[in-house]
């Protein structure tokens, strides 16, 4: 199948999709007023089985139609992975598993204390690749913590956006977190100064002054982060801020590299119709992200 005919392929389906969608919309109203009319025509002796029997077939419809979105979602997505993202992928890196609606393991992104709150992960395309010889695993990931307000719990978004994890050559002993300060107030960065200080962080500076006004610094071990705060690390790290258009969070931990994206807008996500109007632009979508993952793995190669 050509990209022309791909690209035909899915946006018929999602153009049926924003049809069920509408149609779900119109059954919901009708079930409104079904519900409503219901006890008023009911008080007049009037023949309420009628918008009792409405009310029924638009909850019918209603399923069904919520069903199918569920449905064509996740065909849309297998068949852009398997005919897009894959092959992107594999333009750049020595690809060894990919896997749509896969996320990576709670585990070790818990250990990698990142983030101090969380207890369930979502997550979508992830996969698993060999570049310029370093071995390295990403995902689209959600990290939800579940909070009691009351009498009922709430799911709060710790985390939402792309994760990267890789192997350090130079292993380090415990942990050393750098956060990016973008769009970040200073109220907001000591609160979180201190919450790691009570965790067993010490908060620290590079000695770099435009480093240290763009990155926030905490230690388990005092003088461990002098292992990774080279010259080198930090002139890659503060291009970085410049090159990646989300936040970063990074942990380093003795073998092990996690970078979290923060960003609102999911890498290799489904676009909307109007950027499917052509598969060239499509495809140069995705490259373009995949050239920002590649740009934070090049940046820890040297570690």
């Amino acid at each position: 199948m050509s990209d022309k005919e791909l690209l035909g392929k899915l946006k018929a389906k999602k153009g049926l999709q924003s049809l069920c969608k509408a149609f779900m919309c119109v059954c919901g109203t009708l079930s409104i007023v079904a519900l409503v009319a219901i006890p008023v025509i009911a008080k007049k002796d009037g023949p309420w089985f009628i918008p009792a029997l409405i009310l029924g077939v638009m909850l019918v419809i209603t399923l069904v139609m919520w069903f199918m979105v569920s449905h064509i979602d996740t065909e849309l997505e297998r068949e852009l992975g398997t005919d897009f993202i894959e092959k992107i992928l594999s333009e750049k890196v020595d690809l060894i598993d990919y896997q749509p609606f896969k996320t990576l393991s709670f585990e070790p992104l818990r250990n990698s204390k990142l983030f101090d709150l969380f207890d369930r992960i979502e997550g979508s395309d992830y996969f698993k690749a060999v570049y310029n010889g370093v071995s390295f695993e990403y995902c689209d990931a959600m990290l939800t913590s579940r909070e009691r307000y009351g009498d009922s719990n709430t799911n709060i978004t710790e985390f939402e956006g792309g994760v990267i994890r890789m192997k350090l050559s130079n292993p380090i002993k415990r942990t050393v977190i750098v956060k990016q300060n973008r769009n970040k107030g200073t109220g907001s960065l000591e609160e979180a100064a201190k919450k790691k200080a009570k965790a067993g962080f010490t908060v620290v500076k590079s000695g770099d002054e435009e480093f240290d006004g763009r990155y926030n610094i905490q230690t388990e071990i005092e003088g461990e982060e002098k292992a990774i705060l080279t010259p080198a690390f930090i002139r890659r790290m503060t291009q970085l801020s410049e090159d990646i258009t989300g936040r970063l969070f990074i942990s380093l931990q003795e073998n092990d590299v996690t970078v979290a994206i923060c960003k609102s807008e999911d890498y290799f996500d489904m676009p909307s119709v109007h950027k499917m109007e052509n598969a060239e632009k499509f495809k140069e979508l995705y490259r373009n992200q995949l050239k920002e993952l590649l740009t934070i793995v090049n940046a820890f190669t040297a570690i």
